[in-house]
């Protein structure tokens, strides 16, 4: 009853069944794992966190070991995508700048992600044209032993043309 009250106050914000906000100032990235967990915030959510690319992003896409869902409440929509569990703990960050710790992809992580469900990336090209389309003009230093343990264990072509494509081109400080 009381939760029932405090929600037709506006005290609560319902986020799902069972789970509900009181500080409207968390970050709605923070509020991810809580959401749908173990889950990390990576894809284009992670690469606009790290400034790689200019757009704002409408949807929080986050990775996770569970089925692909999504969510919709009043702090946002939340996208989850189906990653291997081999490469899920590769290159994960903690970040503690809000009042909710929460766990987002590194750079490379969230590259190499991204790169792994996009079914159109074939060659280097197709990765040149992709960094491209994404307007991803500069990328920060990618971390190799991060980028070669995701070709390695994701087994996904279009990760390792990632990892060939980022050695022929290197980034240089």
């Amino acid at each position: 009853m009381k939760i029932s009250r405090m929600l037709a106050a506006g005290e609560l914000i319902p986020l799902r069944r069972g789970l509900y906000l009181s500080d409207r100032s968390v970050e709605p990235l923070a509020l991810a794992s809580a959401l749908y967990g173990p889950s990390y915030v990576s894809f284009e959510s992670a690469l606009a966190w790290h400034g790689l690319i200019p757009e704002r992003v409408e949807e929080v896409v986050c990775a996770t070991l569970k089925r692909p869902v999504r969510f919709e409440n009043p702090v946002g929509r939340y996208c989850y995508r189906h990653v291997p569990s081999r490469v899920f703990a590769i290159g994960i960050e903690r970040v503690e700048n809000s009042l909710v710790p929460w766990l987002l992809a590194s750079p490379t992580k969230a590259l190499c992600d991204s790169v792994a469900l996009d079914a159109s990336i074939r060659s280097q090209k197709d990765v040149h044209a992709w960094l491209d389309g994404m307007r991803i003009e500069e990328v920060p230093m990618l971390d190799q032993e991060q980028l070669a343990a995701c070709a390695a264990s994701y087994g996904r072509p279009a990760v390792r043309h990632l990892a060939r494509y980022f050695q022929k081109n290197p980034i240089t400080p």
